[in-house]
């Protein structure tokens, strides 16, 4: 849209390199009519859009939009369009964070926009006039005309993967005019060299007496074989840019966290069937309303069903800061061969928001979308545990603790293992624990042979633990070691001798009868002299061989095929082979633990007496 002048001279040629200047700015209305702001700062006598509010802060997820205005001098609308197709304009976003005074590197910084705006774009191009003001020939003001073109531009800010300290979104917008078509057509077009320019050497010239060339003399011309620029890269160079503002900073904060977690249902018989849980929680960066307007969650070859809209909690919901908000969702496969084929499947979610800043006015959108995995599996025990477990054993017996072949047995020890000691070979030797299913390797390293152990010395186990997952998509695993000393194996209960408590004071002097009914209401004494006289005498003292030092040992986050090297420090007490009961490896993520009792053991050899 255009507005003539009867006063004004229409200039007939336009120099955007010395009269224009590109400036930018994020309007705080969501519905922004760039005429309306016009008209207001022409009537205030300012800048063009200088009188409009603008945005303060924004929003991670949120799109924006933002404003870029070319002035120039007052031209004909046709004259200035001609000169906007050789214009490039090219806006670049990214998010800093905040400096810190102790660090002298510059703060980390990463890119979430990158783009262009093209010819195929038509600016709004307006004409502003003077003031009423200016007109009455006081001198004051600037009577100048001039002819803006104003782009919309769309920006997502989408969180960066790098860690966020105080974050701020910088705009920066640059513009440039390319090369004139003239400039372009100096360069040969059809392939050939041009007129009067002389031949380079002949790179073939060795190749004319060449018998296999049958007397044909080839010919290439070093002119042809030199460095190329690239097409881009030239046309990069030749870009004049044009004067523009400063880069634009603003604030930027989260609004909302999100997590979607798995279970599956414990039915029988076993579904496949996989109850999805997602959990919104609201940061407290922001002080208005918030409107959850639409949830959309889709999987390939799958039915999703929602939950929480049947509960009688439909969308839109509106939310505030610190509100931690769920939704169940209840996710099964189309048809059952599809499980078996592949029973992991992608996951779409997408989430959909409105910031009520000021609700008249100001409405951003937010939009948050990501991809997870959902797996179909039908798990062999519902009851027991999630259906990806983290540590699989191939037999399951009534405890959790167990350790490969060093499961309880019902064989008497004499009958299963008539030697009553283990080879020294095996015992100072490095033992590999490993179950097929487990997906965890652990191997543990004594001491070598060579080695003198004396009580009162410390010694060193190693332990190499491998993550041999199959799945390169699989949650890194967390594990705790922690060393179970021995246990006393002959240990019998004692038999309490009766009690000897005095009965209370109040039933002495009554007759026979009524004490010996009474005792059956006084209970024991909790420190009777008797019984703890009885419990010292006939208890049994077992000194310990060896102290683990290595109080708690934690592994991970471990990802599939990688490995670590874990120590556990001991201390020798007595002399003679030692061992521990086990070593527990306890995962982290649902504390299911595991006991590895075939461990090495060590010689701790007595000091000679000098």
């Amino acid at each position: 849209m255009s507005y003539a002048s009867a006063h004004t001279t229409t200039e007939s040629t336009l120099d955007l390199l010395d009269d224009a200047s590109l400036s930018y700015f994020i309007p705080f209305d969501t519905e922004f009519s760039i005429q309306d702001a016009l008209n207001q700062s022409t009537k205030k006598n300012v800048e063009p859009f200088s009188a409009v509010e603008r945005r303060e802060s924004l929003f991670f997820d949120e799109s924006v939009d933002i404003y870029l205005v070319l002035k120039c001098p007052r031209v004909e609308e046709e004259a200035l369009r001609i000169s906007l197709r050789s214009l490039v304009i090219s806006i670049e976003a990214q998010i800093v964070n905040g400096s810190v005074p102790d660090r002298e590197n510059q703060p980390p910084s990463e890119v979430v926009h990158a783009g262009t705006i093209d010819n195929s774009e038509n600016p709004s191009i307006l004409v502003t006039f003077p003031g009423e003001e200016d007109e009455d020939g006081d001198g004051e003001g600037d009577n100048r005309q001039y002819t803006v073109a104003v782009w919309k531009h769309s920006v997502l800010l989408s969180r960066p993967r790098m860690r966020l300290q105080s974050p701020s979104a910088v705009f920066a917008a640059a513009a440039s005019l390319k090369p004139s078509d003239q400039s372009r057509s100096d360069a040969p077009r059809d392939g050939y060299l041009p007129s009067g320019v002389a031949t380079g050497l002949n790179l073939l010239e060795s190749f004319g007496n060449d018998p296999a060339m049958n007397g044909v003399k080839p010919h290439l011309s070093a002119l042809r074989v030199s460095r190329v620029t690239p097409i881009t890269q030239q046309t990069k160079d030749l870009l004049r840019p044009i004067k523009s503002s400063s880069k634009l900073s603003l604030r930027i904060y989260p609004v909302a966290h999100s997590r979607l977690r798995f279970t599956h249902l414990n039915t029988t018989p076993s579904t496949a069937t996989v109850l999805a849980m997602l959990e919104v929680d609201f940061t407290p960066f922001f002080e208005c309303e918030i409107i959850l307007d639409d949830i959309s969650i889709s999987v390939v070859d799958g039915i999703v069903e929602d939950l929480t809209s049947q509960a009688g909690m439909p969308l839109p919901v509106s939310c505030v800061a610190h509100d931690h908000v769920t939704f169940l969702y209840r996710i099964s496969p189309a048809e059952a061969d599809v499980v078996a084929k592949n029973p992991i499947k992608d996951l779409d979610i997408t989430i959909s928001a409105t910031a009520l800043l000021r609700p008249d006015a100001c409405r951003p959108r937010l939009s948050m979308a990501w991809s997870a995995t959902v797996d179909f599996t039908v798990p062999v025990n519902p009851g027991y545990g999630t259906t990806k477990q983290p540590i699989q054993r191939m037999h399951r017996p009534s405890q959790l603790s167990i350790g490969g072949d060093s499961a309880t047995s019902f064989t008497s020890p004499s009958v299963a293992r008539p030697d009553a000691l283990p080879s020294l070979e095996a015992a100072t030797s490095g033992t590999e624990a490993s179950v097929p299913d487990i997906g965890i390797t652990m191997t543990f390293t004594g001491p070598p042979p060579n080695q003198k152990i004396y009580p009162g010395d410390e010694f060193v186990w190693h332990v190499f633990v491998v993550n041999r997952s199959l799945i390169p998509s699989a949650v890194p695993r967390k594990l705790a070691i922690v060393v179970i000393p021995k246990r006393r194996r002959n240990e019998s209960r004692v038999i309490r001798p009766p009690s000897i408590s005095r009965l209370p004071e109040s039933l002495h002097g009554q007759p026979q009868q009524s004490k010996a009914k009474s005792d059956r209401n006084v209970a024991d004494a909790v420190l009777d002299e008797n019984v703890v006289h009885a419990m010292q005498h006939n208890s049994i003292v077992d000194s310990a061989e060896v102290v683990c030092l290595s109080a708690d040992v934690r592994v991970g986050p471990l990802a599939p095929g990688a490995c670590h090297v874990a120590e556990l420090r001991f201390l020798a007490l007595k002399e003679g082979i030692v061992n521990v009961e086990a070593v527990r490896v306890i995962d982290l993520a649902n504390n299911e633990h595991v006991d590895i009792r075939e461990l090495p053991m060590v010689v701790v050899e007595s000091k000679s007496v000098s």
